[in-house]
């Protein structure tokens, strides 16, 4: 049988990197177009290789024959060991791009992606992607209408930032790329402390209990950290949450040098297209940033209001005898009012402690409190000091000095030994 009878009986054809970062990694080849393959973000296998051009070369189907061509790469392209400017390609032949090597296969079957840990999928990849702030975080307005692109993506930033809570900004994303890429289901896996991937969000909202998003693949994806857009070309020996699907895309969220957790995105029927995998890998790049922002916050929040609580216990007054507690119920009491008061007692007595009891629990607790001594201001001072001074605005004022008042406002100024 000759090589183009063999090719032409074959129904999938694929390449295996044998050498590289991606090693074992199979690639889909598409008849309909030809595949490139450099360090460009635009190449549709991208090689994390310094000694690939950014185009080096292209694989492509011509009257049912596969091809390579370089294209005048930096440092050649070589097929079984000879430098090749263009030549016919046969199952076994080994193609070699700077530091990388290929294999080239057809088969009857689908191939696999397969993960460092062993995990395999019966599923090809179309196209993958660095996540790398860059170029490819702008990659949706590479294309016609980008303008619509920027514009989604600039209203989602502007409801991003009026999001508190990190499941709200889960669902304002989803939302959006459910409706942009037409996708059967859009869906969120995150990872939790334990390192354990946890289903967040899906949407359509009534599929959740029904739809099972592939971990597998999310693995994957997390174990390469590059988006990855797959297609599932048979349902034999496919993953189990992947069966029902023509089309995947799938995107990690990695956000300085912590993984978040992952996007899909999932086709019933046809196919993605490279406006939908670019539009999706900006998108998680604003979901990254805003999804930690908002964690952070509701942390913050979290450990506000904690302290607050705690705050309001009184707990450096210390004792439960009948005045102490008449002294406790009248802080509660005053410190609902907004003006001035006077602490009276004898040196020692702890009208520090009372006064900080009365910070904590009136409405200002959350505000700064500041404790100023006055014996020990001189006298020509005080003003300066409580007030404020410029530079140069007496005989010493080498600087200039936010007074007592201005730091504290909106707080508590507490003026001791006056």
């Amino acid at each position: 049988m000759t090589a183009n009878e063999d090719q032409e009986k074959s129904d999938y054809y694929y390449l295996t990197m044998v050498v590289g970062t991606r090693r074992g990694a199979n690639f889909l080849l598409r008849g309909e177009r030809a595949t490139v393959l450099g360090r460009g973000t635009d190449c549709h296998i991208i090689l994390a290789d310094p000694l690939c051009s950014r185009e080096h070369a292209e694989i492509s189907q011509v009257d049912h024959l596969w091809r390579v061509r370089d294209l005048d790469s930096r440092n050649g392209t070589f097929v079984n060991n000879e430098k090749v400017t263009e030549t016919a390609l046969e199952p076994g032949f080994r193609i070699k791009l700077g530091s990388s090597e290929f294999m080239f296969h057809s088969s009857s079957q689908p191939p696999t992606l397969e993960t460092s840990g062993g995990v395999r999928l019966t599923e090809s990849i179309v196209k993958e992607a660095s996540l790398e702030i860059g170029d490819s975080s702008l990659a949706a307005l590479r294309h016609d209408g980008p303008s619509r692109d920027a514009q989604s993506l600039y209203q989602l930033a502007v409801r991003l930032l009026g999001c508190d809570e990190p499941i709200e900004v889960i669902r304002a994303t989803l939302q959006l790329l459910h409706e942009r890429t037409r996708s059967g289901i859009a869906g969120f896996l995150w990872v939790s402390d334990e390192g354990q991937l946890k289903l967040q969000e899906v949407m359509p909202a009534d599929t959740s209990e029904r739809v099972s998003l592939s971990e597998s693949l999310t693995r994957i994806v997390l174990d390469q950290k590059r988006a990855v857009w797959v297609a599932n070309q048979s349902s034999v020996g496919s993953a189990e949450s992947l069966k029902h699907y023509a089309d995947a895309l799938c995107v990690p969220l990695l956000y300085e040098g912590t993984t978040l957790g992952a996007l899909h995105l999932y086709l019933n029927h046809g196919n993605f297209r490279q406006t939908d995998f670019d539009f999706a890998i900006s998108t998680a790049h604003l979901l990254s940033v805003a999804l930690a922002r908002a964690r952070r916050q509701a942390t913050l929040a979290a450990e506000h209001q904690r302290l607050v609580e705690s705050s309001a216990s009184f707990g450096e007054l210390i004792g439960q005898s009948e005045p102490m507690q008449k002294l406790k119920e009248k802080i509660s009491r005053v410190a609902r009012a907004s003006g001035c008061v006077l602490i009276r007692g004898e040196s020692g007595s702890g009208k520090e402690l009372v006064a900080r009891a009365l910070h904590k629990a009136s409405t200002r607790a959350d505000r700064p409190m500041l404790s100023v001594n006055c014996a020990a201001i001189p006298a020509d001072l005080m003003e300066s000091q409580l007030f404020g001074h410029a530079q140069g605005a007496f005989t010493g004022a080498t600087r200039a000095h936010e007074g007592w008042f201005t730091r504290a406002d909106t707080g508590t100024l507490f003026l001791d030994e006056i």
